[in-house]
């Protein structure tokens, strides 16, 4: 009677044990053992020995399998993420209608003011110049001497004085008034732009968002029509100079591996405990069978 007990109770422990070593032999030792110049079969174990294919497997199977393109796309335009989206805009929008600092403040704090008072600069200086060279480009003095001679010609009858101008000579002056422009226009605009941006800066996001407040639905339509031909034009772009694969590949591979192994464990752990007793189970039936044969 004790032999149908024993029996079934010895195989279901070897079952359990080998179960148990088997899983533990695929983290330890986590390092190679060596005697001599001979390696101790199995260490490292199976997983640190191979953590560098198995990062790269998982790198490419996370790139082409869960975070493909097509994938991605998917979910970022899903009815979801894009209500989800628009609910974050209308809570910004809400935010700039209550409040009551200065849009220069409001910069400040979120980008810091070195930063602010930089873009200022730039952007007065640039935007001076750009606007000088625009000008200068499309011939404004040349636009302005023409529009002049057709002006006296049409409206003060100055048709003798304005006959001995032909076209070289309002060439000419044209010319001139647009080498002033070059000289003179960037200084000019560069207070102007300022005094624009000094005005615009200083007055509270409240006043800017009530005085354009008719145009929010349509900015934020914008933003969303914006966001959907980003995701459908630029997504393979962004994903290829991101390199999903190699960035995960890279991030495992710098695991130590006791991280790796509490990462496996972490997700698999239960599994595992599964396949342990499954292990004491059939070790059991083995046993039980062993004594009806």
């Amino acid at each position: 009677m004790l032999r149908y007990f024993l029996a079934p109770l010895l195989g279901g422990v070897i079952g359990y044990i080998t179960n148990d070593l088997a899983i533990r032999m695929l983290f330890r030792p986590r390092r190679e053992i060596r005697i001599g110049k001979w390696r101790v079969p199995f260490t490292p174990g199976l997983i640190p020995r191979q953590r560098q294919r198995i990062a790269a497997s998982i790198g490419s199977v996370v790139s082409s399998e869960l975070l493909d393109p097509a994938t991605l796309r998917q979910t970022l335009l899903s009815e979801n993420v894009t209500s989800a989206l628009r609910g974050r805009i209308d809570e910004v929008f809400l935010r700039w209608r209550n409040e009551p600092r200065s849009l220069r403040e409001k910069l400040s704090e979120t980008a810091g003011e070195e930063t602010v008072r930089h873009y200022e600069e730039t952007l007065r200086v640039k935007g001076a110049d750009v606007i000088s060279e625009k000008l200068v480009a499309a011939d404004a003095g040349g636009t302005v001497m023409r529009a002049a001679m057709h002006s006296l010609r049409e409206k003060h009858g100055f048709g003798l004085l304005t006959g001995l101008m032909d076209d070289s000579v309002t060439q000419n002056l044209g010319g001139r008034l647009n080498r002033l422009i070059a000289q003179n226009a960037p200084s000019f605009l560069e207070t102007e732009i300022g005094r624009l941006e000094d005005e615009l800066l200083d007055q509270p996001v409240s006043a800017l968002y009530e005085k354009y407040a008719d145009k929010a639905e349509t900015l934020k339509e914008r933003l969303m029509t914006l966001y959907r031909l980003t995701v459908k034009q630029k997504l393979t772009e962004a994903l290829s100079a991101v390199n999903i694969e190699q960035m995960v590949t890279d991030k495992i591979n710098a695991f130590s591996a006791e991280e790796l192994e509490a990462l496996i464990l972490s997700v698999m752990k239960k599994e595992l405990r599964a396949i342990v007793l499954l292990g004491a189970l059939l070790g059991a039936l083995m046993g039980f069978l062993n004594l009806l044969i």
